[in-house]
């Protein structure tokens, strides 16, 4: 730990506002640069360690800023550290223990230096499992696709006898050496190679849906916007073709889609959402829920309508 006096609580302003991310995030900065920058503090786990801190109960100062539950600030959970972040550090590692260490500092500075926070951790968390998605919106009467996770391949046969579409139940991203990959959502046929390793890893198989469009929905508490591309000229996944982010207009949504996105992130309790539904000769299918998604490949005006109104809310002093 360097030497030197920390300075005094008394010396620090109070923070109005805090982004837990990464400076250097396009989102984060989107919204930042919104905001007074003199009361807003920015810090991961990553960073935290670049100006002076010290948290005591109830109370964290950051620098020349403070977060205190007696002064109630508004906060947005961007991410807790750099999707890359201390990379291949080896479990049960001493670099393990440490990655560890700074990560119980973020989660206990977010429990109890009174933040309201624009989505919860504990709810971000949650909502980041599919199936707990896909339960939410069942509860709410929303359609989903057909979904089953087995390592039984008689039992995946019965519920879809032709093709399916094979999703992660994890994480759908991994590092092999310095590449990153994706893992998408793939159509498979019970002849495919690899079936026979079913039980190696959990994965979702759900009904395979033929959609007329893709729908990108983004929430902001009671406030929402879609975009969408046609489904004929896209893969079933599209984040696949390197084209269809850009390809994405502005949508009046189906009444049942905007009703249901924001019912069904106020039943997950995400104050932020980025939602895909497919609309289908069938019907209206919402097939995923991200809780800190990306919305800034999305067209004006949707892009700074989402930032702003994020930023609006962490401004905001009204209970």
């Amino acid at each position: 730990m360097a030497a030197g006096r920390l300075p005094d609580r008394v010396s620090a302003r109070p923070a109005t506002a805090v982004a837990v991310g990464s400076p250097s995030d396009e989102h984060l900065r989107s919204v930042a640069d919104r905001l007074d920058q003199s009361s807003l503090a920015i810090f991961d786990a990553a960073t935290i360690s670049d100006k002076r801190f010290i948290l005591r109960t109830g109370c964290l100062q950051l620098g020349d800023l403070r977060l205190s539950a007696e002064e109630p600030a508004r906060g947005w959970l961007r991410r807790l550290a750099p999707p890359d972040w201390q990379r291949g550090v080896v479990l049960e590692s001493h670099e393990a223990a440490v990655k560890t260490a700074w990560l119980a500092l973020l989660v206990s500075i977010t429990r109890t230096c009174g933040v309201r926070w624009l989505t919860e951790l504990d709810a971000l968390v949650s909502a980041e499992n599919k199936l707990v998605q896909s339960a939410a919106a069942t509860e709410l009467g929303l359609a989903t696709p057909e979904t089953i996770v087995t390592n039984d391949p008689a039992e995946l046969k019965e519920a879809f006898p032709e093709e399916f579409v094979v999703k992660p139940l994890g994480p759908g991203h991994f590092y092999e050496g310095d590449d990153a990959l994706v893992v998408y959502s793939t159509v498979l046929r019970h002849d495919a190679p690899g079936l026979e390793t079913l039980g190696a890893a959990p994965f979702i198989a759900q009904r395979k849906l033929k959609a007329e469009r893709h729908l990108r929905v983004v929430t902001v508490r009671d406030r929402l916007w879609v975009a969408s591309i046609e489904g004929a000229d896209w893969p079933l996944d599209w984040r696949e073709a390197a084209g269809a982010h850009s390809a994405f207009v502005p949508t009046e949504p189906p009444a049942e889609v905007a009703e249901g996105s924001l019912a069904l992130a106020g039943r997950l309790s995400l104050g932020y959402s980025s939602q895909d539904w497919l609309l289908c000769d069938d019907g209206c299918f919402v097939v995923d829920v991200n809780p800190a998604g990306q919305w800034l490949f999305l067209p004006e005006p949707i892009a700074g309508s989402a930032a702003t109104a994020i930023a609006t809310w962490l401004g905001s002093r009204s209970p």
